[in-house]
């Protein structure tokens, strides 16, 4: 068994086995090819002795094939990085103890408490590894399980670390780890902001985070994060729903990563320009996916500040996207995202129940228009959060029959969308062209006028020059500013 490496990170572990006799292979490269995993183009080195140093002197001697990065000056800890492959690194760190023993069990959990000595491993691959913690057992067991019991005190974001090995591995955390973490959720109150986020976002970009989600909910660790979702908990809805707002959340994330809506044939067609959408990133190495899980969650947490009780004993939510949209800008703002990110998020939450309108019997080609023109690519994303919302909804007035004509709706209105970006419509007038026939100023007044034509165009309402300045006329006595 061994791990097939690039030829310069090949090179490089040559160089440091050279310069630091004393140095060992670890990490997740280990782990993942245990389990016969993708082959990781990053890989770990512990050492005795300054890593950061011992990087430098490495990208010396490669004669400008690559370079470092200083990752931690305090913990003497340093990042080689191939220039023609910025994914293929090599991270070298002093060793956390006197022994390569007393690093692997100050490490965070047994499954990554496996080392190799660097030349033991040029030599012959995995076949002599050191496994102080019993790391390979809890890798059969499919266990993640705490190096010791003061993992979390010596870095709560192992915390949320364990539950993105349980959405990306398909592991449970083992019940004397469990138990490990109220004490020291006070702690991770106080963690970096950054740090939260990449780790959510890593739990959330993988293919099975509803259970990890659900367990962290379980142990108080979203709440935690996030008060902001404590008053979801327990709010009632109406009819239309079978749960609670803060388990209808979590119910659509589990209808978005199982593509529950998807399993109607009418998407057939569509499969992959939609995993292709969702796996796109805003932000290099955060997923789209990853963010509609985010707006998933966050997408309903205006519900209780808006319930109330109609004159007819009906509950209603009354204006709650937006305010939905208030509380995660908050939220967002706090996990440091992009703008671009909180943007996209930001528009889904507040956007979710724009296409109800796609459950009428006749689906208006000009109110898609308008909707395509708000979110353009991102409409992927806002329809199938719509469906996902839909089918985690399942009251007594829900049917089956509707959900499944809403997806025959979206399937056909992604289709529509899809023609509209690859051949979009040429404008019948322009904005030069209404100025000269109608007299009118740039501003506001014009742009709401081409906007109404290119709804009307997109329709086939509009197909010609002539139509289009009727059109434009009839617009603009009806809407007179003075």
């Amino acid at each position: 068994m061994g791990i097939t490496l690039d030829p310069s990170i090949k090179h490089i572990l040559s160089i440091i086995n050279e310069l630091a006799p004393v140095s060992y292979l670890v990490g997740g490269a280990i782990r993942d090819t245990l389990m016969d995993r993708p082959q990781r183009a990053d890989l770990d080195v512990a050492v005795k002795g300054d890593g950061l140093d011992l990087a430098k002197r490495v990208a010396d001697r490669m004669s400008g094939i690559a370079s470092v990065v200083p990752l931690d000056a305090k913990r003497f800890t340093g990042r080689i990085v191939l220039r023609s492959d910025e994914h293929a690194t090599v991270d070298i760190s002093a060793l956390k103890g006197d022994t390569i023993h007393d690093d692997l069990c100050r490490r965070d959990f047994t499954i990554n408490s496996i080392g190799i000595a660097l030349n033991d491993f040029i030599e012959s691959g995995l076949e002599r590894l050191i496994d102080p913690c019993e790391g390979k057992a809890d890798l059969r067991n499919k266990v993640v399980r705490a190096c010791s019991r003061d993992a979390f005190q010596d870095d709560p974001l192992r915390i949320l670390r364990g539950f993105r090995f349980v959405a990306d591995l398909g592991f449970q955390i083992s019940p004397d780890t469990l138990v490990l973490i109220p004490a020291s959720l006070p702690l991770l109150r106080h963690m970096a902001h950054e740090r939260v986020r990449d780790e959510l976002i890593a739990l959330l970009a993988a293919d099975a985070s509803f259970a990890a989600l659900r367990g962290m909910d379980a142990w108080g660790v979203l709440e935690t994060l996030f008060p902001e979702l404590g008053p979801m908990k327990g709010c009632g809805q109406n009819e239309y729903h079978h749960l609670d707002v803060w388990d209808h959340s979590l119910e659509t994330v589990r209808c978005l990563e199982e593509q529950v809506i998807l399993r109607f044939s009418c998407f057939d067609g569509l499969i992959q320009e939609i995993e292709q959408y969702m796996a796109g990133e805003p932000v290099k190495g955060r997923p789209r996916i990853a963010l509609l899980k985010l707006a998933a969650i966050f997408h309903d947490a205006g519900k209780p500040q808006t319930r109330f009780v109609d004159s007819t004993g009906r509950v209603r939510f009354f204006g709650h996207e937006r305010v939905s949209e208030e509380i995660f800008s908050r939220v967002g703002v706090r996990l440091k995202l992009a703008v671009r990110e909180m943007a996209v998020v930001r528009d889904w939450i507040s956007g979710h129940m724009r296409p109800m309108f796609l459950n009428e019997e006749i689906v208006s080609r000009r109110a898609l228009h308008r909707l395509y023109r708000k979110f353009h690519r991102d409409i992927f994303g806002l329809l199938l959060l719509h469906l996902a919302d839909l089918a985690a909804s399942r009251g007594p007035a829900r049917s089956l029959a509707a959900e499944e004509k809403a997806c025959n709706s979206v399937s056909k209105a992604l289709e529509i969308c899809l023609e509209l970006e690859k051949s979009p419509l040429v404008p019948l007038l322009n904005g030069k062209d209404l100025m000269g026939m109608l007299g009118l100023k740039p501003g506001p007044q014009l742009g709401r006028i081409l906007n109404h034509l290119a709804e009307l165009q997109a329709a086939g309402d509009i197909k010609t020059t002539e139509e289009a300045v009727a059109a434009a006329g009839e617009f603009l006595n009806n809407n007179h500013e003075n």
